[in-house]
């Protein structure tokens, strides 16, 4: 990459079930028996991807989806994919059933929930995947070389983020306490003050992957994902721009499920867990329109597979 600023934004789409999971409710296990994607809840993909879409088009960037390969079992799901590939948007991996523990799987269990969601997902799109973003954010360095091996070319899973990093380590250990456990792990605390730029890692076979970071404040190394987005709301927007405006590398990471309303949406009740899904979409919206529209104006904003064919 040239000395120029560079950004990009992107989306992961997990499906509400998945967060059932995160936060120990019954009935969430992904697949658990009794789980169809055929028949899951779509909200995330038909309300929060179609708002997302909208949100590009708005601020004139093209961004890059993560998404879970089962879901393509789902109607609804294929067709909001038709128009995210039709927009020209990327479509990148995000495994096939999305296990947290998919860093601590064999190699031919994760070689499974990578290459075969890299399939079923160009055979949906047409389009040649070559990026990955793991359940969690978290790696291993059999999972790294299980992206390498499968034809990926970077990964964008490493988020050095001390306070996000402890913060979900102790809810983690909250739920356990609480006789709820969590289907999320705890990243190890090597990653948590790792490089954030864009770098080359090499696996245990050999292998060589382009690593592009999630989004960390320069210096204070605070978050800059949708979730801290909308916990910090205006007053932590317009802290943050300034740090922004100087940073060379923005990686935007966000869920579907930022640009969702819990109450106008009728997203289940127990999913309000956390403080940033129960702030209503009105608050939402406007916040995500001034952070992209103001990173179209200071960066140059491509995708995530743009910037890796360009490193």
């Amino acid at each position: 990459m040239s000395a120029m600023r560079h950004a990009a934004v992107n989306v992961d789409v997990d499906g509400l079930y998945l967060y059932d999971r995160i936060h120990g409710h019954s009935g969430g296990s992904g697949n658990a028996d009794g789980f169809d994607p055929a028949t899951a809840d779509p909200t995330a993909w038909t309300r929060g991807v179609v708002r997302f879409l909208d949100l590009f088009d708005r601020c004139a960037v093209k961004g890059t989806f993560f998404v879970v390969a089962q879901d393509l079992a789902h109607p609804d799901v294929r067709a909001v994919l038709a128009e995210c590939v039709r927009a020209g948007h990327e479509i990148g991996n995000h495994s096939l059933t999305h296990p947290y523990n998919l860093s601590r799987l064999s190699d031919i269990e994760i070689a499974t929930e990578v290459g075969d969601a890299r399939k079923r997902l160009q055979d949906a799109t047409g389009q040649a995947i070559i990026g990955f973003r793991a359940p969690g954010y978290v790696l291993s360095p059999a999972l790294l070389d299980g992206i390498a091996k499968t034809g990926h070319v970077y990964d964008s899973s490493r988020f050095p983020c001390p306070p996000y990093q402890a913060a979900k380590a102790g809810i983690i250990g909250l739920y356990r306490v609480m006789g709820r456990p969590s289907g999320s792990i705890p990243e190890s605390p090597t990653v948590w003050l790792g490089a954030r730029r864009p770098y080359v890692e090499e696996t245990p076979s050999g292998r060589r992957v382009l690593e592009l970071p999630i989004g960390v404040l320069p210096g204070v190394r605070m978050p800059f994902i949708g979730t801290s987005l909308i916990a910090l709301g205006e007053i932590g927007w317009q802290l943050s721009r300034p740090f922004l405006a100087q940073s060379r590398w923005v990686n935007f990471e966000s869920h579907a499920i930022d640009l969702t309303d819990h109450e106008g949406d009728r997203i289940p009740a127990r999913l309000r867990t956390q403080p940033d899904q129960r702030v209503p979409l009105s608050r939402k919206w406007p916040l995500f329109v001034r952070a992209v529209e103001s990173l179209a104006r200071t960066h140059e904003v491509r995708t995530l597979a743009d910037w890796a064919e360009r490193t």
